[in-house]
């Protein structure tokens, strides 16, 4: 997916208009390639201080959507929220490649999370075994707790995610 194509699809004229948390979650639930300048370029525009709130905000709302299980995948995407919004919080300063480091970590993330078939559920009455996206256990999950049908998730491949290291700031671990 080219520029274009992306803010089209995010429903943007420019990366200044990425200030809501559909144009994040749309951006995030993407699981079509996106080409690196375009998300670079998207990247460059975008307020990074909007960012990380809209970064906050979404992951708040997947990790609401863990099953109540899953303390090991709750523990890694509080982690990679964290990176993403001390990558954001980098660009803000100017930190020498921290735009790049931020455009790979969240297309990374992007990709784990909707595109890649690392999450596994199994039907409780069938027992039928299903692969999918973390996203889509994610959604069944939240659908079954509407009174959806029940499923048993399988995480395990989804945990081996590594996040790249990121070296905070004394100021940064003051505000955590």
């Amino acid at each position: 997916m080219n520029r274009e194509e992306l803010y089209e699809k995010l429903d943007i004229e420019t990366g200044a208009d990425f200030q809501y948390f559909e144009n994040f979650a749309d951006l995030a639930e993407t699981g079509e390639d996106i080409d690196e300048d375009a998300l670079y370029g998207l990247f460059d525009e975008i307020e990074m201080k909007t960012f990380a709130e809209l970064c906050e905000s979404f992951f708040y709302e997947m990790e609401d959507s863990i099953p109540d299980d899953q303390n090991d995948l709750v523990m890694l995407t509080e982690n990679i929220k964290r990176c993403l919004v001390g990558l954001s919080e980098a660009v803000e300063r100017d930190e020498e490649n921290a735009l790049v480091k931020l455009c790979d970590e969240f297309d990374r993330f992007r990709r784990w999370y909707s595109a890649e078939p690392v999450a596994e559920y199994e039907d409780t009455e069938t027992g039928k075994s299903f692969s999918c996206t973390v996203r889509d256990a994610l959604t069944n999950a939240r659908i079954e707790r509407i009174g959806g049908e029940r499923y048993q998730y399988d995480f395990t491949k989804a945990l081996d995610y590594v996040i790249d290291e990121y070296a905070m700031t004394y100021a940064d671990m003051a505000d955590e």
